[in-house]
């Protein structure tokens, strides 16, 4: 059963690193190499950056901005206010089904069924009050039938008392057709004019069809499209209290991109408890299908002098996308030990597949820690 959600990014002149380009037939380990570094990324959540570039804008130029590592995180009772870092204001958000309705069409294809303009309502609550509403979302896919993977597409409409956003989103769906990925651009309109809001988004379907009770869970953030601050929420929002979100960029160090090994990144983000040093590494790989699409899992670790936040080898698969973009997306957990035991990072990333790695290449990406209850 596929589904979708709302996400995005699009940006204005800050960047996305752009990832690697593809030949159209690669070797399991030319994959597997590159993959690698996405799954290091992992760590942190929906990419994209203060512009557009690596994450799947137009642009492929890049920030590079001065990693800090060595920054002294906040203490753990006293977690970093969430506020604009790098002219992005982090937010988290949840999902929920209102109303499902059936496609207007579904074709098959060889091994793909075609399914187009759904169109499905859900309530979304987020962590900033402008995007709090009503979303109805069209949603289009190409589910493989020899092992019920899909391709997902489509378009939402968020609409509350203060304005619009209307917004463009992909996806994906992993092999067995549970996990699902969604990523986005919302711009909005009216009252909310001039700002852009990127978003990943991530759920399990467990087999028993979308239904109302499965929550999407996401994060992302608020910019400007003319680069000036974002101004405050007009009110408080709705998520979960104990969520506090979080972006951040990354500063490639080490690609490892011709062979096996580590991806190293330099991360600073708008809460340093989550700064530091990203390790990460591909530690499963699925087949590449027919064109291109794969599932894969990685493990990684960010590290600083008060503590680390372990990823190990993710139980749910990341989606990389068909070719010609090769659309990865990401989600997992981080457990936090040291001075940050009992909480945990929620972080998820994307990027679509387009240039060589290099030291210096900078990546967005949003997320949330969970805070000790």
């Amino acid at each position: 059963m596929v589904s979708a959600i709302s996400c995005g990014p699009t940006g204005r002149a800050h960047s996305w690193v752009a990832p690697c380009r593809v030949a159209a037939m690669r070797s399991q380990a030319t994959v597997r190499s590159r993959l690698a570094l996405a799954l290091c990324l992992l760590l942190a959540a929906a990419l994209g950056a203060a512009g557009v570039s690596a994450c799947g804008g137009s642009s492929t130029e890049s920030v590079s901005p001065a990693a800090i590592v060595s920054r002294r995180p906040v203490a753990l009772a006293t977690p970093a206010a969430v506020q604009e870092f790098r002219g992005m204001l982090p937010y988290v958000w949840t999902q929920s089904l209102i109303k499902e309705r059936p496609y207007r069409s579904t074709k098959t294809v060889g091994d793909v069924v075609q399914m187009r303009h759904a169109v499905w309502s859900y309530q979304h609550a987020s962590s900033d009050s402008r995007l709090t509403g009503r979303m109805d979302i069209v949603i289009n896919a190409d589910q493989r039938q020899s092992d019920m993977s899909a391709t997902l597409w489509g378009t939402s409409r968020l609409h509350n008392a203060g304005g619009t956003w209307v917004h463009r989103w992909t996806g994906g769906i992993a092999a067995g057709g549970d996990v699902h990925h969604v990523y986005g651009t919302f711009k909005g309109t009216g009252g909310y004019a001039g700002l852009v809001a990127h978003e990943s988004g991530w759920f399990i379907e467990a087999g028993e069809g979308f239904t109302p009770d499965i929550q999407v869970v996401g994060a992302g953030w608020i910019e400007t499209s003319d680069g000036s601050p974002v101004p405050p929420a007009p009110g408080l929002g709705s998520t979960p209290a104990n969520w506090t979100p979080v972006v951040g960029i990354a500063t490639m160090k080490e690609t490892a991109y011709n062979g096996p090994g580590p991806w190293v990144w330099d991360v600073e983000q708008s809460d340093p408890r989550v700064s530091g040093r990203l390790e990460g590494d591909i530690e499963g790989i699925g087949n590449s299908r027919s064109d291109g699409s794969l599932d894969y899992r990685v493990e990684s670790t960010i590290s600083n002098e008060d503590g680390v936040w372990n990823s190990p080898w993710s139980t749910d698969p990341m989606v990389r996308g068909p070719k010609p973009d090769y659309e990865h997306f990401q989600f997992s957990k981080s457990t936090g030990s040291g001075a940050y035991e009992g909480l945990v990072y929620h972080h998820l990333w994307y990027f679509p597949e387009r240039e060589s790695f290099q030291p210096g290449d900078t990546w967005v990406w949003a997320g949330w820690i969970d805070e000790a209850k």
